[in-house]
């Protein structure tokens, strides 16, 4: 599933081709993808519109389009294609704007998991949905981190991957961070030392950053996330087991 190293992805892509450039139309190709507004409505709203500017909550893009904001969730399979010739639109199409001067920008869905929607302020959309802070929003600090995690006796591992506590983390960059900072994914929150808190938030920052920038993976549990494998990090052997819902790997020989 996306999150949100790849979300910033196609936050940039969509900065890059579908900023300031007049909608001619908006073809929904399967309505089963769209949020709360309907097909005629999305293609109203926007039509003669521009988007003026693109932003990234988590995993959640929000475009500027003057009268409300379009809100694009990834799910497992979305993604976007900017297209000119018509012959080149992806097979799994399910949205596609049109601009003036021929120009298409498609979100494709094969499994439909994803969201394509229309909502009045990102803001107020965060806030009802009980979003976390970003943990690339400079404001979020090691402050604010400690305030999130006190008291709680939850395992780490699962309150990480909570959207309410910190939006964007999944999976992969939850086992990774916890990982590379030595902590074991049961250990609650509320028994890490506060050199283990400043430890993660740098941490997660550091992985999440060098994912967007396509930096090489020396060293990572990333790519060996099978159970009896090697641990890069000090020969151990990696372990599986099922935490807060979903395959988790971690190496018991220095995550403690």
């Amino acid at each position: 599933m996306p999150e949100l190293p790849e979300v910033e992805g196609y936050t940039r892509y969509f900065r890059e081709h579908a900023l300031h450039q007049p909608i001619a139309r908006v073809d929904v190709r399967d309505a089963r993808i769209l949020g709360e507004v309907r097909p005629e409505a999305l293609a109203r709203r926007l039509r003669g519109r521009t988007f003026t500017s693109v932003r990234r909550h988590g995993k959640h893009l929000f475009a500027d389009a003057g009268a409300a904001w379009l809100r694009l969730h990834f799910g497992m399979t979305g993604d976007l294609a900017y297209y000119r010739d018509p012959s080149d639109e992806p097979r799994f199409a399910r949205v596609v704007f049109g601009f003036e001067g021929g120009a298409h920008l498609a979100f494709e869905d094969m499994r439909l998991f994803g969201v394509v929607d229309l909502i009045d302020d990102p803001d107020a959309f965060i806030a009802s949905h009980r979003l976390g802070r970003d943990p690339l929003d400079p404001a979020f600090g090691l402050r604010e981190l400690r305030k999130l995690l006190a008291g709680r006796r939850g395992a780490i591992k699962a309150l990480l991957m909570s959207q309410e506590l910190v939006a964007g983390l999944g999976n992969l960059y939850v086992d990774e961070t916890l990982f590379q900072t030595g902590i074991h994914p049961l250990r609650t929150a509320d028994a890490l030392r506060d050199g283990e808190v400043r430890a993660l938030l740098a941490t997660m920052r550091r992985i999440l950053q060098a994912m967007i920038d396509g930096k090489p993976r020396r060293g990572w549990i990333f790519d060996r996330r099978e159970e009896g494998e090697r641990c890069p990090k000090c020969g151990g052997t990696l372990r599986r087991a099922t935490i807060a819902g979903r395959t988790t790997y971690w190496c018991p020989k220095h995550q403690r």
